[in-house]
């Protein structure tokens, strides 16, 4: 009994002191700033198509599934190189002034970005950064530069992974902002709210792409 006693008293704390920990540990996935202003051209007679996280596992699906479109000029922007892809830019999302510098040179009519960073041991402040803070960034970046089309791949989890999905549609309530439970679900929600609401038909056409569950990549929940 006593010995019970003494487990049931001990396990909480040994799982505070872990979850304390955990929360306390720094982005695993650190960056510094890029002074690159050299990108190299696309081939002749393509059209510039800029991909964020194009060697994401559901983004190796998306850029095999536009790599048809010959006359695309098929730019991965990120930290590793897209073997499909025309062109590699290396640099991190959370480099906005180093983004902007690319998205003048290239003048892509479409930006795709299908940017996840994994799910487990990840410090919440990462999804801020990546998820919300540079995507609403990328945003403005590509209004500002004329950009005609983007495309946003979100996640169900901007209605938060708590809630029933099945036969979800868009007139669905969505949670309030303070609501929301996880970082990861939160972030997703605010860069998609941001990206709607900065629509302009036949200017700049925006589309946000709720996926569900994805099995087989780092963070497969």
């Amino acid at each position: 009994m006593k010995g019970l006693l003494k487990a049931s008293v001990i396990l909480p704390v040994i799982l505070a002191l872990a979850l304390y920990e955990w929360m306390h540990i720094k982005p695993r996935v650190d960056w510094l700033p890029s002074n690159n202003t050299n990108f190299p051209p696309c081939p002749e007679g393509k059209t510039p198509f800029l991909v964020f996280g194009g060697t994401s596992m559901l983004g190796k699906y998306i850029v095999d599934s536009f790599k048809t479109e010959t006359k695309l000029c098929l730019i991965n922007y990120g930290r590793s190189k897209c073997k499909r892809c025309d062109l590699n830019i290396k640099g991190d999302l959370r480099d906005s002034r180093h983004v902007e510098r690319m998205v003048k040179a290239y003048k892509p009519e479409t930006i795709l970005t299908s940017v996840k960073p994994p799910l487990l041991g990840i410090h919440y402040k990462t999804f801020i950064e990546l998820n919300m803070l540079s995507m609403i960034e990328l945003i403005k970046i590509a209004k500002k530069q004329g950009v005609s089309n983007f495309i946003y791949v979100s996640s169900i989890a901007a209605s938060g992974h708590y809630h029933w999905h099945h036969g979800a549609t868009e007139e669905d309530e969505q949670p309030l902002y303070t609501e929301y439970e996880a970082p990861y679900d939160i972030s997703k929600r605010v860069a998609e709210d941001f990206l709607l609401a900065e629509h302009e038909q036949a200017k700049f056409n925006v589309i946000s792409i709720r996926t569900g569950g994805i099995i087989g990549g780092e963070g497969t929940v």
